[in-house]
């Protein structure tokens, strides 16, 4: 009977169907060790990256040094690493802009910021604006510098980070009501909250979807105060038809959520329907899940 080649023989063979045998050994391990620490939405991906950087990696592997699995596992923490750097980098630009606040977290790290903003969430801004919200808003600069470089007035200055801001409040208000929402604890009740005055839903009160996406587009300004709209009117009578920039409300006759594409690199939902939660039951997680038989909806200019 013919041995099994070792993880150390398979990276090292010349055989190109060695590392396929290596990926299809360890997937499986690898998948469930993200997911116990980010969830499954996000593990296949952090896998296949980890995969990806180990073939590259492969040719520098040296047998005896360290064990193969090992070495995976080095690689697959780093992605890891990767991953919740990038989180705080979105969590910090999300809040700072949503409320034009200076925030400043020592406790994390310096990440390529201008790269990742602008491939993200200020991607359909002006580049002037762009920058100055980066400089200013992220980086902390104040403006009397940021003039004297640009050679602009400071007054300028002020007013591209002004009119950038502007443009991404309302998108990021929307996300904003959406966290606070998840965060509330309620319960999923078919037709909870439907037709009710919005201003009188009480904070634990149980709620279905389209009451959730009422309240959340209550919240950020986009809908007039009055009664939750139940699914298949936000399909046919909220915003204009289409996907926007930002996000958008995806409805039917019998359901909605709403999508948000704040970063250039994946999305996030929010959907309060049991049957469609995560394993650790958020009502706003990654983006996943098909959208074929559901109208696009979005508010003009987002």
């Amino acid at each position: 009977m013919q041995r099994a080649p070792t993880d150390e023989e398979l990276l090292t063979s010349d055989d190109p169907d060695g590392f396929g045998e290596f990926y299809a050994r360890h997937l499986s391990a690898v998948e469930a060790y993200f997911a116990r620490r980010v969830g499954r939405d996000a593990a296949a991906d952090l896998a296949a990256e980890t995969f990806a950087s180990a073939l590259i990696a492969r040719r520098r592997f040296v047998p005896g040094n360290a064990p193969a699995l090992g070495w995976l596992y080095t690689i697959a923490a780093r992605r890891l690493v990767d991953y919740q750097r990038r989180g705080l980098v979105r969590a910090r630009t999300l809040d700072a802009l949503a409320g034009e606040v200076r925030v400043r977290d020592h406790a994390a790290p310096s990440p390529e910021i201008p790269g990742e903003l602008d491939a993200g969430l200020l991607r359909h801004l002006p580049p002037d604006q762009r920058d100055a919200i980066i400089a200013h808003v992220i980086d902390e600069r104040d403006y009397q510098q940021l003039a004297s470089e640009s050679w602009v007035s400071e007054a300028s200055v002020r007013q591209r980070v002004s009119r950038g801001i502007t443009a991404l409040r309302p998108p990021l208000q929307v996300y904003r009501a959406s966290r606070q929402l998840a965060r509330q604890d309620r319960v999923y009740r078919f037709g909870g909250g439907h037709f009710k005055p919005l201003r009188s839903i009480e904070p634990r009160e149980p709620l279905d979807c389209s009451a959730s996406a009422s309240l959340i587009l209550l919240g950020a300004g986009l809908f007039e105060p009055g009664p939750a709209w139940n699914s298949s009117r936000l399909a046919e009578a909220w915003g204009r038809p289409g996907e926007g920039r930002y996000f958008t409300v995806w409805a039917n006759d019998e359901h909605v959520w709403i999508e948000f594409k704040l970063d250039a690199d994946h999305g996030e939902r929010f959907d309060p329907t049991p049957s469609r939660l995560a394993p650790n039951n958020t009502w706003l997680r990654s983006n996943t899940g098909p959208t074929r038989d559901f109208l696009p909806r979005h508010w003009p200019g987002l």
